[in-house]
């Protein structure tokens, strides 16, 4: 069985970015970029604030959720990186469930 996280794209469907901002769950065909994946940091003993992990974007990879055994199927969390059918990712955007991630034609 495929990994729940693939999608499968038609080559002919011309695809755009979008960042969600919100969970969502695509209508049609959708293609996982990534998520940015922010920086860990810690208290020293001193009190000062260190960064342990850097901050890093990890492609092709839908961001997890904060609590585990959590997730519906085809479920996009929030702060992943999608692509969408340009009506799609139009309507997301006019809708505030995403921010255009690349500029998208009128």
């Amino acid at each position: 069985m495929a990994n729940e996280t693939a999608a499968t794209v038609q080559p002919s469907a011309k695809l755009f970015p979008v960042v969600l901002m919100r969970n969502y769950v695509p209508i049609g065909d959708y293609e996982i970029v990534g998520y940015l994946k922010a920086a860990v940091k810690r208290k020293d003993a001193a009190g000062t604030e260190r960064i342990v992990e850097r901050e890093e974007f990890i492609e092709g990879v839908m961001k997890p959720h904060n609590s585990p055994g959590v997730g519906f199927p085809n479920k996009i969390w929030a702060g992943t990186t999608i692509k969408l059918p340009i009506d799609e990712a139009k309507n997301v955007v006019a809708q505030k469930i995403a921010e255009r991630a690349d500029a998208i034609a009128a």
